[in-house]
């Protein structure tokens, strides 16, 4: 799918209102400067002058295109269920992650998605491990961001 300029920066635009509207339910951390709402804040920002920017130069240019036309991969049964694959997993990681926590629901997040890709299972399940490690510290430890935990793997972080 291919969107114009201005179709695209009107969605950025209502990204960045959605992502600031969300940031506003974070609680800050008690004793520090910046919590868990400052790097969805950030992004909201810079979403919201990204979109401004798309729309006014699109307006200034003045091109008219249709406003959104599929792509040839939207004709291929295997890059839709590819497409569905990942929306099923977002909605799953979104139901279920403050229950199973967040190492075990990124990691076969990942790994269902690199086998859907056709990954080598053993890269696979290496590279998913060590990303869902990766981002579970560096969201964890370094942006103190709450991730969600579970009983079984908590107390390796």
């Amino acid at each position: 799918m291919k969107l114009n300029d201005l179709t695209l920066g009107f969605l950025v635009l209502l990204a960045g209102i959605a992502i600031y509207a969300s940031a506003l339910q974070f609680s800050p951390i008690p004793g520090q400067s910046y919590g868990a709402e400052t790097m969805p804040k950030t992004i909201a920002f810079l979403s919201l002058g990204l979109g401004l920017f798309m729309i006014g130069r699109s307006l200034a240019v003045g091109t008219r295109r249709p406003g959104m036309a599929l792509a040839e991969w939207t004709r291929s049964p295997a890059a839709l269920g590819g497409l569905a694959t990942a929306i099923a997993l977002i909605l799953v990681y979104i139901l279920f992650s403050d229950a199973i926590g967040f190492v075990p629901m990124a990691f076969g997040v990942m790994l269902v998605l690199m086998l859907t890709l056709r990954v080598k299972p053993v890269t696979a399940i290496l590279v998913s491990l060590a990303a869902a490690v990766v981002v579970q510290q560096a969201f964890g430890r370094l942006l103190l961001v709450p991730l969600p935990r579970n009983a079984f793997l908590g107390f390796l972080w």
